[in-house]
């Protein structure tokens, strides 16, 4: 399963990227998109799933875990919090490469692509899907611990007030 998750589903998400990678993927892999609507689900061939939104978080994370491989391909994104819920799930991504998103993937939980070719995604997408990442996704999701990020912001404005 190749997953996809976001809040208002447009261009600017990758929407018209996933549609793309669903007509040229393999009939074996199937593509859920979640967060989606009934605007989104007309514009969807039918090789897509469409789960509209869900405020259960548990039903959300069973979802990211049932993924073999979740894809952003968004086009413009500051911090993708998506990628992060992913790999805390033990699910390996493979994202575009804007905005943070390359501080949060690495070569054990996945691959931060810098191309907008459809092949080449494919290609990322199916290699990432059919390898191991779990543990190298569990051991990239403990870097985003609460007590470590919030030691370092304090760090960070200690050293900050120094110089001032």
């Amino acid at each position: 399963m190749i997953l996809g998750v976001a809040f208002g589903w447009g261009e600017n998400k990758g929407l018209d990227f996933f549609i793309k990678l669903a007509s040229i993927l393999e009939k074996e892999y199937v593509v859920v998109l979640v967060g989606t609507d009934e605007m989104v689900d007309r514009r969807l061939p039918s090789n897509i799933i469409s789960i509209h939104k869900t405020e259960d978080q548990a039903e959300l994370a069973e979802i990211y875990s049932a993924a073999d491989v979740f894809v952003n391909c968004t086009r413009e994104d500051n911090y993708p919090t998506v990628n992060m819920e992913a790999i805390a799930c033990g699910t390996p991504v493979v994202t575009a490469k804007v905005g943070g998103a390359a501080e949060m993937v690495d070569q054990g939980s996945g691959m931060c692509m810098d191309s907008r070719d459809a092949e080449i995604w494919k290609r990322e997408i199916v290699r990432v899907a059919n390898e191991d990442f779990r543990e190298g996704c569990l051991r990239k999701s403990r870097e985003f611990a609460e007590e470590i990020c919030f030691s370092k912001y304090i760090e960070l404005y200690v050293a900050l007030q120094k110089r001032m």
